[in-house]
């Protein structure tokens, strides 16, 4: 029987870091804008870079973590219909387990990030905490880019391998 590849796995994963990617370089325009602050024009161009990276990065993390939800599910599916080793399904566990805990403390700190903005534009908080909340926000969220694409390799290579056993 062949097997229909209901998806193309690759292009998928190329478009989600493709997405993260892009938030990062945002997110650098950002942090360049943000020390032109006093300068005419430029706390407009921080604050709107600011809100695009916030919204991208949460949103490319969040669908990479749907991504693999799904396949694993798919992934379990096929196992247990085709009788495959169970160590395939624990595989993908072991992939969420490594990844997610990392993804969920990037979106949470660029939304910190973007939020706590607000305090240090008003005056609440001193700049010193946002300059280094917004290097350690892009330090993880760049961290978790090289993360994610060795895990979303990983997941292609096993998702490529269940097929060609279950097209046998």
């Amino acid at each position: 029987m062949l097997l229909s590849y209901p998806v193309d796995f690759v292009t998928m994963a190329s478009a989600l870091l493709t997405g993260v990617l892009l938030g990062i370089v945002t997110q650098a325009a950002t942090i360049y804008y943000g020390y032109l602050v006093p300068r005419q024009g430029a706390f407009r161009r921080h604050f709107t870079l600011a809100l695009a990276s916030t919204f991208l990065l949460a949103l490319a993390h969040s669908m990479t973590m749907f991504f693999f939800i799904g396949t694993g599910k798919h992934i379990k599916e096929l196992v247990k219909e085709h009788r495959l080793g169970h160590e395939i399904v624990q595989e993908t566990i072991l992939y969420k387990n490594k990844l997610f805990p990392m993804m969920m403390v990037a979106i949470a700190l660029t939304m910190a990030q973007f939020i706590l903005g607000g305090g240090t534009h008003t005056k609440v908080l001193p700049p010193w905490l946002h300059h280094i909340l917004g290097w350690g926000t892009f330090g993880c969220n760049v961290y978790c880019f090289f993360l994610e694409a060795k895990y979303l390799v990983s997941n292609s290579k096993l998702l490529n391998s269940v097929y060609r056993a279950v097209d046998r």
